[in-house]
């Protein structure tokens, strides 16, 4: 599956200190993949340094990540915040 803006909300904050929550059916491994939240960077304006707190596997195995946002140009990478 993709991204689904429609799932993902501000929690608050400022560029590149933003909490956002996200949730969605798609696998871990999916959701932490580059470019998964690159049409974030629009719609949200998501830049290096926000978090997002991820629920992946959303209504069969949830799991919750907190990932840490980077971003170049035009593609999102995270990271598990550690």
């Amino acid at each position: 599956m993709t991204f689904d803006s429609t799932t993902m909300r501000l929690m608050g904050g400022v560029p590149g200190q933003q909490l956002f929550l996200y949730r969605t059916a798609d696998a871990a491994a999916s959701v932490g993949a580059s470019g998964y939240f690159n049409n974030a960077i629009a719609e949200y304006n998501l830049s290096s340094g926000d978090i997002v707190l991820a629920v992946s596997g959303f209504g069969v195995l949830p799991v919750l990540d907190a990932l840490v946002v980077s971003v170049n140009a035009t593609t999102a990478t995270t990271s598990p915040l550690a």
